[in-house]
């Protein structure tokens, strides 16, 4: 049974869907104590305070008035923040575009005006950008060049075949005016490594991937890869994406992806009241999964959460053995950290870093 402040979150966007009306909501409020803090808390691990703000609004006679100020004041801030990127995202896609970079714009604000035709209603963190694989270092020299710094750098440069087997995308950041930092990530692939899928771009888009505009289809497509097949749907945002999205089909995936397509539908369903022709699901994934929606949860999942879902999702136990070894593999792989720490030749880092993990350990039970 949800809390009662995780009932308003959901019911905000219920409401939002119109799958239960604002008096559901204005009646659970006036016959339960919530604890206004906890729905602000919760609203931001969901990434969902614009839209919550959006419904709450209109009841304000039953919302205190200090609760709506401290949401009114975040969707201000959030509202320049996201015009800030936007602006920025569109400057350096057109720097791109003058030296003949090919680049498209990815989630973001693009993806906001799309499912909300505004802007300011969708939280977001970096700007999303996706490249071609092979001009990465282009990307990266003009990057540096406009004032960025490079995350990783190190390990880019030293072992660039590695980091582009192992990473989907190159990421930079900076300060900017306002205070928080402009973050750019430019993706050349859709997965990765931890995956049991394994998807191109063009594989899923289509050879003219990097030369037009995104349709809704498309969206839903690197959608259920993004929000399913790589993050398990961590938050109730990730299920609006898949919700609204729908509304615009209908759209069909990949066979592979079908699972993953179901378990936002059975999730969508249970929690949202959004219907949809998918059967009722009462599995083990299911049920992880709609747990940690309906806790105090919202944020990504663990490595060893993420293990245990995809060993959930096995079809067979030859694939719960790739999963397994495909984990244990990438426990014991040098990774950024341990190259940034240590000059040292590629093959002691398999050495130090399982020293580096037991300190942390040590370090996380002190």
């Amino acid at each position: 049974m949800l809390n009662n402040e995780v009932t308003v979150v959901v019911l905000c966007c219920r409401v939002y869907l119109q799958t239960s009306a604002i008096s559901d909501l204005k009646a659970f409020i006036n016959q339960h104590p919530v604890q206004w803090q906890q729905v602000y808390q919760l609203s931001t691990k969901h990434r969902m305070r614009p839209l919550v703000f959006k419904v709450l609004s209109k009841l304000s006679a039953d919302v205190p008035a200090a609760t709506l100020q401290q949401f009114r004041a975040y969707c201000r801030e959030f509202l320049l923040f996201a015009v800030d990127r936007h602006q920025e995202a569109a400057r350096i896609i057109s720097l791109l575009q003058e030296q003949g970079i090919a680049a498209r714009h990815y989630k973001g604000t693009d993806y906001a005006l799309l499912l909300y035709r505004d802007i300011g209603m969708r939280e977001f963190t970096d700007i999303d950008i996706i490249i071609d694989e092979r001009q990465a270092d282009r990307v990266t020299a003009l990057m540096q060049m406009e004032g960025y710094d490079m995350y990783h750098e190190k390990y880019y440069r030293k072992y660039p075949a590695h980091f582009q087997r192992h990473i989907k995308e190159v990421t930079f950041g900076k300060a900017c005016q306002r205070g928080r930092r402009f973050s750019f990530e430019f993706h050349y692939r859709p997965t990765h490594g931890l995956m049991d899928l394994q998807y191109s771009f063009a594989g899923l888009l289509g050879t003219d991937y990097l030369q037009r505009a995104y349709t809704a289809e498309d969206y839903y497509k690197l959608m259920v890869v993004n929000n399913g097949a790589s993050d398990f749907f961590p938050h109730l945002r990730s299920l609006m994406d898949m919700i609204l999205l729908y509304q615009k089909g209908p759209f069909s995936v990949p066979a592979a992806l079908r699972p993953y397509e179901l378990l936002w539908q059975q999730l969508a369903a249970s929690l949202l009241g959004f219907e949809t022709a998918a059967p009722p699901a009462h599995n083990n994934t299911y049920q992880l999964l709609a747990h940690r929606l309906q806790a105090r949860a919202g944020q990504s999942y663990t490595l060893l959460q993420q293990a245990r879902v995809r060993l959930s999702l096995a079809a067979d136990i030859s694939a719960k053995w790739r999963i397994t070894h495909r984990y244990l593999t990438h426990l014991l792989r040098p990774n950024a950290n341990d190259i940034a720490a240590l000059q040292l030749p590629y093959f002691l880092y398999y050495f130090t870093k399982p020293v580096r993990l037991a300190s942390n350990l040590l370090k996380q039970k002190k």
